[in-house]
C-alpha cells in the first residue's frame, strides 16, 4: 500500500517549490518525508498599513474638537453666517417697508435763485460841428445781479396706490421672517445628521477594530499552523485577504469620518482646519410622541415653506393692485415761498455810475394740486397683470410645498417605524454574529473547522455592525426629521435662535 509514496512525495515538491515563490516564504522550515517545508513570516505590507492607519487616527485625534450633540447645535446656531444672510434679507425688506410708509410724509424742497449778468456796449456815433471828423465809439455798460432762497412744501394726501404697496411691502416681509425660520430649521437638522453620522462612523471604527484584532490573531493561528504543517497555504492567503479587507474597510471610515467631521465643522463655523469629532457614544435619541396623523395635521398647519408662498403670492397680489390704482387721480396741496433782491447798476467806462437801483421781492403761494394719468399705452396695467399671475404662481407653488411636506412627513414616519423594528433585530444580529465568529474560531484553531468558515463570520461581524449602527442612525435621523418636518423646535434650539436674532438687530 506505499505505491503512492512517490507520487505524493513529487506532489509535495512541487506545492513547496510554488509556495517558496510566495512572498514572505521561507528557506527554514520542518521536514517531511526528507522534503524541507518552507516558512511564513507576516505579512509586511499588513503591518506597514495598520502603523500607518493608527499615525492617522492620531492625526485626526489631535486636530480634532470634541463636542455633544447640544452643543454643535447651539454653536451653529449662534455662529453659523448663513443665519446672518438670511437675516439681512429681514432687514432689507424692513427698510423697504419703512420706505414705502413713508411716501405719507410731505415733501420739503429748498433751493436758491442767484445769477451775475455782466453787459458791455459799444456805440458807434458820427461827430458834427466838432474840430475831430469821422465816427467816434460810445461804450456803456450795465451788470445785473440777482440772489434769493426759496422753499416748496407738497404733500399728496390722496394716492390710491399707497396702501396697496404698503401691504405688499408688509407681507413681503412676512416672507422673509418665514424663511428665515425655514434656513434655521434646515440648519439644525444639517447639524444633527452629521453628527449622527459622525456618531456611527465612531462605532464602526470601534467594531472594525475589535474584528480587526480578531483577524490578525488569525492571520498568526494560520502562518503558524501553516509553518508547523497543519494548514494550507490557501487558508493563510484566505485569512491574509480578509486582513487586508478589512484594513480597507477601516480606511475608508476613517476617510468618512474626516469628511463629515469637516462638514460639521463647516456647520459650525469653525476655524479653518478644524474638525469636530463627537463626545457622546451612538444611542437612541428619543421618541416621537405624535401619531402619523396628528404630525401630517401639525406640519400642513405650521410649515413655514407654505406659510411664506402665500405670502409672496399676497404680496404680488398687493402689487398688482397698486400698479392698477395708479390710473386713479392723486391730489395734493403745495406751499411756496421766495425771496428775491435785485441789484442794476449801470454807466460808461472812466465815470460815475448813472444808474444804481435795488429791489426786493417777497413770494409766496397755497393751493391744491390735482394729477390724473389717464392713459399711458397700457404699461401699468401690463405690469399689474404680470404680477397678478406672478400671484397664481406662487399660490400653486404653496399647493406643491403642501404635497411635498405631506411626503417627508411620511417618508420620516415610516422611516421613524421600521428603524424602531431594524433595532431589535440588528442587536440580535450582532450577538449571534459575534458568538458565531468564536465559536467557529475555536473550532478552527481544533481543526472541526476550515478557513472558509471563520472568513464567512468575521464578514457577518462586520455586517451585523453596520446594521446595528445604521439602525441605531437611521432612528435618530428619524426623529430629528419629524421635528423639522413637523415645524417643530428640538429642545433648546428656539431660545438659541432668538439669542441669535437679538445679536443680528
Amino acid at each position: 500500500m506505499l505505491w503512492y509514496q512517490p507520487q505524493l512525495a513529487a506532489l509535495l515538491l512541487l506545492l513547496w517549490g510554488s509556495v517558496a515563490s510566495l512572498p514572505g516564504a521561507t528557506a527554514q522550515g520542518y521536514r517531511l518525508g526528507g522534503v524541507e517545508a518552507p516558512q511564513l513570516n507576516g505579512n509586511p505590507l499588513s503591518a506597514d498599513l495598520q502603523r500607518q492607519l493608527d499615525q492617522l487616527r492620531q492625526q485626526l485625534q489631535q486636530r480634532a474638537l470634541k463636542a455633544t450633540l447640544q452643543e454643535a447645535v447651539e454653536q451653529s446656531l449662534l455662529q453659523n453666517p448663513g443665519l446672518a444672510a438670511s437675516y439681512t434679507q429681514i432687514q432689507q425688506s424692513q427698510w423697504s417697508l419703512v420706505a414705502v410708509r413713508r411716501t405719507w410724509y410731505p415733501q420739503l424742497t429748498a433751493g436758491s435763485a442767484g445769477s451775475n449778468l455782466y453787459g458791455y456796449d459799444v456805440v458807434t456815433t458820427n461827430r458834427v460841428n466838432s474840430n475831430v471828423s469821422g465816427f467816434q465809439p460810445n461804450t456803456s455798460y450795465e451788470n445785473l445781479s440777482q440772489t434769493g432762497p426759496s422753499l416748496r412744501l407738497n404733500w399728496t394726501f390722496f394716492d390710491p396706490s399707497r396702501g396697496a404697496s404698503i401691504n405688499s411691502a408688509s407681507r413681503s416681509l412676512d416672507a422673509q421672517k418665514l424663511l428665515f425660520d425655514v434656513a434655521a430649521r434646515n440648519l439644525v437638522l444639517e447639524t444633527q445628521l452629521t453628527y449622527f453620522n459622525l456618531q456611527e462612523q465612531q462605532q464602526l471604527i470601534e467594531a472594525y477594530e475589535k474584528i480587526l484584532d480578531a483577524t490578525n490573531s488569525e492571520v498568526v493561528r494560520a502562518e503558524a499552523l501553516f509553518n508547523a504543517g497543519r494548514a494550507a497555504i490557501s487558508d493563510v492567503e484566505q485569512i491574509r485577504t480578509q486582513q487586508l479587507q478589512n484594513l480597507t474597510t477601516l480606511i475608508s471610515t476613517y476617510q468618512q469620518m474626516v469628511v463629515n467631521s469637516a462638514a460639521l465643522a463647516q456647520s459650525m463655523a469653525l476655524h479653518v482646519g478644524t474638525l469636530v469629532l463627537p463626545k457622546d457614544q451612538l444611542a437612541l435619541l428619543g421618541d416621537w410622541s405624535l401619531s402619523q396623523q396628528a404630525t401630517l395635521k401639525q406640519a400642513e398647519l405650521l410649515r413655514e415653506e407654505i406659510k411664506a408662498s402665500l405670502a409672496q403670492a399676497s404680496s404680488a397680489s398687493w402689487s398688482s393692485t397698486a400698479l392698477f390704482n395708479r390710473y386713479w387721480p392723486q391730489f395734493s396741496v403745495g406751499a411756496a415761498g421766495s425771496y428775491l433782491a435785485t441789484t442794476r447798476a449801470a454807466g460808461t467806462p472812466g465815470s460815475e455810475i448813472t444808474l444804481n437801483t435795488q429791489d426786493t421781492r417777497w413770494g409766496n403761494a397755497v393751493g391744491v394740486g390735482f394729477s390724473w394719468m389717464m392713459f399711458d399705452g397700457g404699461i401699468k396695467a401690463a405690469e399689474a397683470e404680470n404680477l397678478a399671475y406672478r400671484s397664481k404662481q406662487f399660490i400653486e407653488n404653496a399647493a406643491l410645498v403642501r404635497l411635498q411636506v405631506a411626503r417627508e412627513v411620511e417618508q420620516a414616519y415610516v422611516t421613524y417605524q421600521a428603524s424602531q423594528l431594524a433595532l431589535k433585530s440588528t442587536r440580535q444580529q450582532v450577538d449571534s454574529a459575534t458568538k458565531a465568529a468564536v465559536a467557529i474560531r475555536e473550532r478552527f484553531a481544533i481543526g472541526f473547522s476550515d478557513m472558509t468558515s471563520v472568513v464567512q463570520a468575521l464578514n457577518q461581524s462586520i455586517l451585523a455592525a453596520n446594521a446595528y449602527a445604521s439602525s441605531i442612525r437611521s432612528y435618530n435621523a428619524a426623529v430629528a426629521s419629524l421635528y423639522r418636518y413637523s415645524a417643530s423646535w428640538p429642545s433648546g434650539a428656539l431660545p438659541l435662535l432668538q439669542k441669535r436674532v437679538a445679536r443680528l438687530k
